[in-house]
C-alpha cells in the first residue's frame, strides 16, 4: 500500500552498487514520490539520440562520470517537471561537491530545500558480487539481481512485461574505476551533507525484506540516526 510522503525531497548516497536503485524504487512506490534517477535520464537521452545523449555515451562507455555541466543540465530539467513539485527521490546525483551546491542554489531559487540525505553502507568486498548479479528493466528500470531478486518468469519484468538484462556496463573492471571515482568526488559528499545535519546512515546488510523497508521508511517519516 502506498503511503503518500508530500514534500519530501531525498538523495541516496552510497558507493556502486550499494543499492540506491533498489532503494530509490521502494520509496518511490511505497511512498509516492518520483524516482529521478541519473542513470536513467543518461539513458532516456542515449535512446532519443540526441547530441548531449551522444556526449554522455562518451563518458558511460568508458565508466567514467558524466560531467557536471551534463548532469546538472538534466537533473534541474526533471526537477523542473510539476510531477518533482511535492517531492522527489534522488538517486546518482549529487556526486560531487559542485553538483551538490548547483542543487541547493537551484531548490533555493524554487524555494526548496533537501530534507534527508540518506548514505547507504555496504561492505566494500561484496560490492563486486552485488553489482555482476544486477538486472534491470529496460522498460521501466525496475531493478532486479540473480542472487535474491529474480523476477516471477525469468527475463520479463513483473511489473511491465519489459525485459530485464544485465546492463552492459557492469562488469567488474568499470565498477572498479566506478569506486576510485567515487572515493574521489563523491565520499566528501558525506561530510558535506554531515555538516548541514541532513545525513543519516542506513545499514544495508540484507534482502529489502519487509523489517529493512520499516527501518528506512521510519527514517524518512522523521526518526533520524542511524539505522
Amino acid at each position: 500500500m502506498m503511503e503518500q510522503t508530500m514534500g519530501k525531497r531525498l538523495i541516496l548516497l552510497g558507493a556502486p552498487g550499494s543499492g540506491k536503485g533498489t532503494w530509490s524504487k521502494i520509496i518511490s512506490d511505497g511512498k509516492g514520490l518520483p524516482h529521478i534517477a541519473t542513470g536513467d535520464l543518461f539513458r532516456a537521452e542515449l535512446a532519443a539520440e540526441t547530441p548531449l545523449g551522444r556526449k554522455v555515451k562518451s563518458f558511460m562507455d568508458h565508466g567514467a562520470l558524466v560531467p557536471d555541466e551534463l548532469t546538472i543540465l538534466l537533473v534541474e530539467k526533471a526537477l523542473s517537471d510539476e510531477r518533482a513539485a511535492n517531492g522527489f527521490v534522488l538517486d546518482g546525483f549529487p556526486r560531487t561537491i559542485p553538483q551538490a551546491e548547483a542543487l541547493t542554489e537551484f531548490l533555493e531559487k524554487c524555494g526548496q530545500t533537501i530534507d534527508m540525505v540518506i548514505n547507504l553502507i555496504v561492505d566494500e568486498s561484496g560490492l563486486i558480487e552485488r553489482t555482476l548479479s544486477r538486472l534491470v528493466c529496460i522498460k521501466c528500470g525496475q531493478p532486479y539481481n540473480t542472487m535474491n531478486m529474480m523476477p516471477a518468469v525469468e527475463g520479463t519484468c513483473d511489473y511491465c512485461g519489459g525485459d530485464v538484462v544485465q546492463r552492459s556496463d557492469d562488469t567488474e573492471e568499470t565498477l572498479r574505476k566506478r569506486l576510485e571515482a567515487y572515493h574521489a568526488s563523491t565520499a566528501p559528499l558525506i561530510d558535506y551533507y554531515k555538516e548541514r545535519d541532513l545525513l543519516v546512515a542506513f545499514i544495508n546488510d540484507r534482502p529489502p525484506n519487509e523489517e529493512m523497508r520499516s527501518r528506512l521508511f521510519s527514517m524518512i517519516d522523521g526518526v533520524k540516526g542511524e539505522a
